[in-house]
């Protein structure tokens, strides 16, 4: 186990990233027992110091707990269905359980990148919308949105503040929404994900990214979500 004591990135997000990586590929599997502090210590040519504040991030994180007098020992992690990503039915759920924060709303034109998704001119205007998911009082998701201006005029920061952006299309604006397409990916945080969701630069993180359409194939949103990997692994559960 060999850590790059010549980067920036402090010896313990290393370490922390090293172990991390363990329990999330599922090398160590729920139960492991982890060496002492002082035997990673020495495995890793760190101070105890340096092993503690590692370990103590991952308890905090909810990936490992501590055993007074046994040790410490990898947690259960938990599942989390993909679905309520793009269920109607679950975007209630999620707003009643899983509060949000608006970081910021405004109209500007699109752009290349998002009109091409949107299937709109660069020039017309769109609503940027970016808000955080909090869960237990922790920020677990930033959302970054892009909604067509001309399909949802007079949309307003108020409508954002009470409500998902599903129930907006369809109590206010009376959507037909058809379907939507989820594209997974992973990034590695950088300045502004890291203070957001509370991670060092650096941390992997998963992307989901969603774009839905009406019934008459009108593409009304794109949505771009950055999680937190913490103590979760997603699932897609299919009829068959």
């Amino acid at each position: 186990m060999e850590i790059n004591k010549s980067l920036s990135i402090p010896l313990y997000q290393q370490v922390r990233g090293y172990l991390k990586e363990k329990i999330i590929s599922g090398e160590w599997e729920v139960g492991y027992q982890l060496p002492t502090e002082k035997e990673l210590a020495s495995q890793f040519d760190v101070s105890s110091i340096t092993i503690k504040r590692a370990v103590l991030e991952l308890v905090n994180e909810g990936l490992l707990h501590r055993q007074s007098g046994k040790g410490t020992f990898v947690t259960q992690i938990e599942e989390k269905d993909i679905s309520k990503f793009v269920s109607l039915k679950n975007e209630s759920w999620e707003q009643h359980h899983h509060p949000h924060k608006l970081l910021s709303f405004k109209k500007d034109p699109a752009g290349r990148k998002v009109g091409k998704l949107l299937e709109i001119k660069p020039d017309e205007d769109v609503y940027k919308i970016n808000r955080l998911k909090i869960q237990n009082d922790s920020p677990v998701v930033i959302e970054h949105s892009f909604i067509p201006s001309a399909l949802f005029p007079d949309l307003q920061q108020s409508d954002i503040d009470n409500d998902l952006l599903y129930n907006i299309f369809i109590k206010k604006y009376g959507a037909q929404l058809k379907k939507a397409r989820i594209y997974f990916s992973t990034i590695l945080a950088d300045e502004y994900e890291a203070n957001l969701l509370e991670v060092p630069i650096g941390e992997q993180l998963f992307v989901f990214e969603r774009y839905t359409v009406t019934k008459d194939n009108k593409a009304v949103e794109y949505s771009k979500f950055v999680l937190k990997q913490d103590q979760s692994k997603y699932f897609l559960e299919v009829q068959l």
